[in-house]
């Protein structure tokens, strides 16, 4: 498979995971070709348990060249983390004509990168390309999605299955689909941008802590007229919940607050004060009738707990800016 000539940056933001990040690093290596440049930045989010000096080691006993390591000063969130290291080693490098981010708790199989670039070049209006992600047992994760919207909240909040198939476009998730195709937002843990797409919205909003900040980046990408696609050839493998502690498989926990702050602040951005409200207006509706559905059958909820309390406490407000939490 032959593209132009590529410079990739890949971004990599770290927070307590150096183990992770070093088995990353080892699988992007191989996408290294005469065509095909990879400069990799990894940013450390002040994880204290010496993560940069790990990663370091790692990469000076592996030799690779091409792979920066350093502590961004501060745990600003996952965008704000994004931004550092974009700020830093992609902006003052005008060789680069891709940026890749990715998360520090995946693994690429080969070819992952190349074929996002592939698809990128044979595509100019297309302005991020998502990678399918996979479990470790190599089944497969949602990630692609529809953005969410407050009328979508009612149908979230049921969760059921009569009403998926009463409007099948009310999910959130297509599921893992595996073709490539255009959607609306693909997930955060792995997706490529051409440079100048990026230079053309600017950055991720610094403002969401954790969680939706992809969400509403992808939506500004799609208002500047660029499209986003899922690449179905671009396999990772992500270790689902090893950098935010949130896994598929476990039983339901309870969502931290900034969940539903981060929630709320892309409501408010997108839909105004008033959609954020019948967001949550309509999320609770439906949520009432989940519970009631799942008393009458007898059956456990399978939601995490404190969910009405937890969005009745806290969905409500946008939580403290990047300002405000001192790292703007």
């Amino acid at each position: 498979m032959t593209l132009v000539p590529a410079t990739v940056a890949v971004v990599i933001v770290n927070y307590r995971t150096p183990d992770l990040v070093i088995d990353c690093l080892a699988s992007l290596q191989g996408e290294v070709a005469p065509d095909l440049t990879l400069k990799i930045c990894v940013g450390d989010a002040q994880s204290g348990d010496g993560s940069v000096e790990l990663i370091t080691q790692a990469v000076e006993k592996a030799g690779y060249d091409n792979v920066t390591v350093y502590d961004i000063g501060a745990n600003g969130g996952f965008a704000y983390g994004n931004n550092h290291v974009v700020e830093t080693c992609v902006a003052p490098d005008p060789t680069i004509t891709h940026v890749h981010f990715l998360n520090p708790d995946t693994y690429i199989h080969p070819g992952a990168v190349r074929h996002l670039v592939t698809f990128l070049d044979g595509h100019p209006g297309v302005g991020v390309a998502g990678s399918r992600l996979e479990n470790p047992d190599r089944t497969l994760r949602a990630y692609a999605f529809r953005f969410p919207a407050p009328w979508r909240e009612f149908f979230r909040g049921a969760g059921l299955s009569v009403f998926d198939r009463l409007a099948p476009s009310a999910a959130i998730s297509h599921g893992p689909i595996t073709t490539t195709r255009e959607v609306d937002w693909v997930t955060g843990a792995s997706f490529m941008m051409p440079r100048a797409t990026l230079d053309d919205v600017g950055e991720m909003d610094p403002d969401f802590f954790l969680y939706f900040e992809e969400v509403e980046f992808q939506s500004r990408v799609r208002a500047a007229g660029h499209t986003i696609w899922h690449v179905t050839d671009s396999r990772v493998v992500h270790i689902a919940g090893a950098a935010t502690g949130v896994r598929v498989n476990d039983a339901p926990k309870r969502l931290p607050a900034y969940w539903y702050q981060s929630r709320f602040r892309y409501f408010l951005k997108r839909y105004s004060w008033g959609g954020a409200v019948l967001a949550n207006i309509l999320y609770i509706m439906g949520y009432g009738i989940y519970r009631l559905h799942r008393a009458l059958r007898r059956k456990p909820v399978l939601t995490p707990p404190h969910t009405a309390r937890d969005i009745l406490s806290s969905g409500f407000g946008a939580g403290p800016t990047a300002k405000q939490r001192g790292v703007s």
